[in-house]
């Protein structure tokens, strides 16, 4: 079957597709968090605790925990390109990897420029890390239930593949015949010369007003999901610096509560303030961006 010498289409990331990939990777993180833990309690009968709370004095447990955190982090992030790259290799092509940052924010890769995949090869490369590290996780969580952290890998995982996922969905609404070469920051589609490019779901429309809209939104879950992942990382830090209880806030209108007592220690958010936050936040960068773009 001949295909175009040149690209069809080259799709790029954009900061409309960022945000639509930021908030496709909340709802992955919520609804992975929401699986494992019905996974865990389905199979051992009891609660996967996202975070563990003490009474101990003891510093080391806190930092342990922070830096093991980091390590399941970094070390997932690692592990799902290395895992793209071996998929590159079974189907010929020549992997390379490292790190780079877009829209001020970092990121690692693996690619293969100059080599063209079926579309369904492609499939299997972009989902491989998916299925290959969650699969395996939970069955080693089944085997080991007191290894927790490996819950917090399927979650990693799982939210920070919203990108493959976004686009095994446009391809999947490709036919079978085209060919995908991997760039980076975005892949190349060749068609055959029989395909109506016209058909092909790379380009869309939309008014400025939903755009408005579509940007608003993800802004807000971001700042939202900024502010949940926060959470997680406070906890030893503040356990570290042994910060005593406090309530950020009003009784009738807080923000977070810190408890740190002979009971133990943990902390909470309000997701109503915390939501409205988020939104009025969202809503101010949307207004900077409208007058940054009439100055221009």
């Amino acid at each position: 079957m001949v295909h175009h010498h040149e690209p069809t289409y080259v799709f790029r990331l954009t900061h409309e597709l960022a945000l639509r990939w930021a908030s496709l990777s909340i709802l992955l993180f919520f609804a992975s968090v929401a699986g494992v833990s019905g996974f865990y309690q389905a199979i051992h009968g009891r609660t996967w605790t996202l975070i563990s709370t003490s009474n101990q004095t003891n510093q080391l447990p806190a930092f342990l925990g922070f830096f093991g955190f980091i390590a399941v982090l970094f070390g997932t992030l690692i592990i799902h390109e290395f895992i793209h790259g071996m998929a590159f290799s079974a189907f010929g092509g020549s992997p390379r990897y490292g790190v780079g940052i877009k829209f001020f924010l970092p990121y690692a890769y693996a690619t293969s420029p100059g080599n063209r995949f079926s579309r369904n090869a492609f499939l299997v490369i972009g989902l491989a890390p998916l299925v290959v590290i969650d699969l395996l996780c939970l069955v080693l969580l089944a085997i080991f239930p007191q290894a927790t952290w490996l819950g917090w890998v399927v979650v990693i995982n799982t939210s920070g593949a919203s990108g493959d996922l976004w686009m095994a969905m446009l391809l999947l609404h490709c036919p079978a015949s085209i060919e995908v070469e991997d760039r980076r920051t975005g892949m190349a589609i060749y068609a055959p010369l029989s395909v109506d490019v016209r058909s092909l779901p790379f380009k869309t429309s939309s008014s400025k007003a939903r755009s408005a809209l579509w940007v608003w939104v993800n802004a807000t879950l971001i700042v939202l999901m900024v502010l949940f992942l926060g959470s997680f990382l406070l906890v030893p830090i503040f356990q570290i610096l042994q910060v005593p209880s406090f309530v950020l806030g009003t009784d009738t209108f807080w923000i977070m509560r810190w408890q740190n007592n002979a009971q133990g220690f943990g902390i909470g958010f309000n997701l109503l303030s915390v939501l409205a936050i988020a939104a009025f936040f969202g809503l101010v960068g949307i207004l900077v961006k409208a007058i940054d773009s009439k100055r221009q």
